[in-house]
């Protein structure tokens, strides 16, 4: 049977769409989770995860793209409501747990390959992600329970 009728016909039955192509290399990325419970807002009530990402979700961010001293980045991950990959610009501080990771999920880098409307700096290196990871702990560490 023809391959392009049954991806049809998966979609048409299934809601589903076709499964990406599959990329065999892999790519250096600082990976973080997303924070359980932070304030929000005036009331300063306590939220869990964030608007776009449920609590503990893996977000693969991107290099540096704009001269904010890495306070806000642009981040991939499953959306808390779609359950698909989406790409956003998220807050540093609602991101826990740095760490330096090869990425191998197609979906994940075919977006860090993308971008987000025009911005795709990429990681040059492993060495540089790893640099940025241990400022970003530090910061982490240095901000510590202050944004209660």
């Amino acid at each position: 049977m023809n391959l392009n009728l049954l991806r049809r016909l998966r979609i048409w039955a299934f809601g589903l769409p076709p499964q990406p192509e599959k990329i065999e290399e892999c790519y250096w990325c600082v990976v973080g989770n997303i924070i359980d419970e932070h304030p929000e807002g005036a009331e300063r009530k306590i939220a869990h995860g964030t608007r776009r990402f449920s609590p503990g979700t893996k977000v693969y961010c991107m290099a540096p793209q704009w001269g904010d001293g890495y306070e806000r980045v642009i981040c991939i991950g499953r959306g808390r409501k779609s359950k698909r990959m989406i790409t956003v610009i998220q807050s540093v501080s609602n991101i826990t747990n740095w760490r330096a990771k090869d990425v191998y999920h197609p979906e994940a880098l075919r977006r860090l390959k993308d971008g987000l409307k025009g911005f795709r700096r990429q990681w040059k290196s492993k060495e540089e992600v790893e640099a940025w990871v241990e400022h970003l702990r530090k910061r982490e560490a240095k901000e510590g329970d202050s944004t209660y």
